[in-house]
């Protein structure tokens, strides 16, 4: 009996296709992402926005507010881990507003900035609940300014520490007279103050605002200030840390976009952002500035140009020319890495306001609209010394009418072994919700997570949350209502 050689070689083509196929599944199973959604809800007039506030052993802790200053009427909400309902309860905020939350071990703890006309004072107040929104102690006052001494609202940036057991309450403005003032609280995770200062900076060095500030592990902390524009229209920058202040200045550059960070694994401090010698052509390139000892070690500026590679990918938006990127790119996240460099993504988006006239009964009417625009996004990977190791990017084009952006954008998050970006997909290319994962060398996987035209959701970027080291959760518009979104990456 003769075997047809054919037959034979088609069944070792069948067994090495099942074996790719498996193969194949296998790597798709070790990477995959899990999904998973909260029933949908009503959109009623106070449950617009979203504020996720993270997750413990009792579940998922969220704020639904009417505005974007959580003011006025709010609702707390409390989820399942499983992103069942479980506690709700509606609070009236009178000239109160809500600056910063984040679950302790402790519990739930909400900052609030109280106008007192009275005293004509803003007041900032701690408060801690427990997971039924009652509260477990009296609330305290942080700290208060006269309004009647002040220039313009303050402005207040909380940051707690890595381990959530402290948080460092920084307060900044201007005067009436136009002395600056510097105001700092800190606080335990009981909201018992446990440190408080102030100082005032020179006033010749013509500061024009507090960009950020970071926290050390040792609750020290560094500020760093954009400066006034000098008479050639340079932007320049200060940093002060440990009584003492230091300049960005190059007097053929500006410094722009500037990011503060600090390396809990290495100890490292450092300032990105970027740089150009021409300010109407765009960006020519990122600098940074990292240091150990801010006393002891000199600021070296370092400027790196954008690539050749990059620039000819990009090279179908506006304005970029002769090694320009347009100055609409914003730094939207940071992240330090294990060896001390660090991973900078940047989003090219702007805005346009367009007015249309219509005539309705032989009357002009006059419209507003704001197109929102949200392009390109660039991933940026320095080494230790601000050399750039990779760099990719994602194409977007997001266009958006007089919706302030919501759906637009996308929301970035890190875990072990990959930086990832969920955005959607232009609504008229279907509106699908799509994943970009960006390995430790710099390669890129791009996949569609849910269908659009299956599911109709758009997830609501700027107001998403990583709640854990693999779990993400991002608010989604779902048939037109309210629902949740949980990515699990494994």
């Amino acid at each position: 009996m003769f075997t047809n050689p054919l037959c034979h070689i088609n069944k070792l083509n069948n067994y090495r296709l099942i074996f790719l196929i498996l193969f194949y599944f296998t790597i798709a199973i070790s990477k995959a992402q899990t999904l998973e959604w909260s029933n949908t809800q009503k959109l009623r007039g106070h449950s617009i926005y979203t504020t996720i506030v993270g997750e413990d052993e009792s579940g998922i802790y969220l704020i639904r507010h009417r505005n974007k200053f959580l003011s006025k009427f709010i609702v707390l909400e409390r989820y399942r881990h499983n992103l069942g309902m479980e506690n709700s309860k509606s609070f009236l905020l009178k000239n109160t507003r809500i600056i910063y939350s984040d679950l302790n071990e402790e519990g739930l703890l909400l900052i609030k900035q109280v106008y007192d006309k009275k005293n004509k004072a803003y007041k900032i107040v701690a408060s801690l609940l427990n997971n039924s929104f009652e509260n477990i102690q009296p609330e305290i006052l942080i700290t208060w300014l006269v309004y009647s001494i002040i220039d313009d609202e303050p402005l207040l940036i909380i940051k707690p520490s890595f381990n959530h057991k402290h948080y460092f309450i920084f307060n900044y403005g201007f005067t009436k007279n136009k002395q600056n003032f510097n105001k700092y609280t800190v606080i335990d995770k009981k909201i018992n103050i446990i440190n408080s200062g102030e100082f005032s900076l020179d006033q010749n060095l013509n500061i024009e605002k507090l960009e950020n500030i970071i926290i050390d592990k040792n609750l020290g902390f560094s500020a760093l200030y954009s400066l006034k524009k000098n008479k050639d229209g340079l932007i320049r920058l200060a940093i002060y840390e440990q009584g003492t202040i230091k300049q960005i200045v190059d007097s053929s550059y500006s410094f722009d976009k500037p990011i503060l960070f600090y390396n809990i694994n290495t100890g490292l401090k450092g300032v990105t952002g970027f740089y150009t010698s021409n300010a109407e052509s765009g960006f020519e390139g990122n600098f940074s500035i990292i240091w150990t000892n801010f006393k002891k070690d000199s600021l070296i500026i370092k400027k790196q140009p954008f690539s050749n590679s990059i620039l000819k990918e990009l090279s179908g938006e506006i304005k970029v020319q002769n090694g320009f990127l347009p100055s609409s790119y914003i730094p939207i996240k940071l992240v330090c890495r294990s060896d001390g460099g660090f991973i900078k993504v940047s989003e090219n988006a702007f805005i346009q306001k367009e007015q249309e006239i219509t005539m309705i009964n032989g009357t002009t009417s006059t419209h507003g609209k704001a197109i929102y625009t949200f392009e390109n996004i660039l991933i940026q990977n320095f080494d230790s010394t601000g050399k750039l190791d990779w760099e990719n990017l994602v194409t977007k084009n997001q266009n958006t009418v007089n919706d302030e952006g919501m759906l637009s954008s996308a929301f970035v998050s890190v875990t072990e072994s990959s930086i990832n970006l969920v955005y959607n997909d232009p609504i008229a290319s279907g509106g699908d919700i799509s994943l970009a994962t960006f390995l430790p060398g710099g390669e890129r996987k791009i996949k569609v997570v849910a269908k659009g035209d299956e599911l109709n959701a758009f997830i609501i970027p700027a107001e998403g949350k990583q709640i854990s080291s693999d779990k993400i959760i991002v608010p989604v518009l779902k048939d037109r209502k309210f629902a949740l979104l949980k990515i699990t990456f494994k």
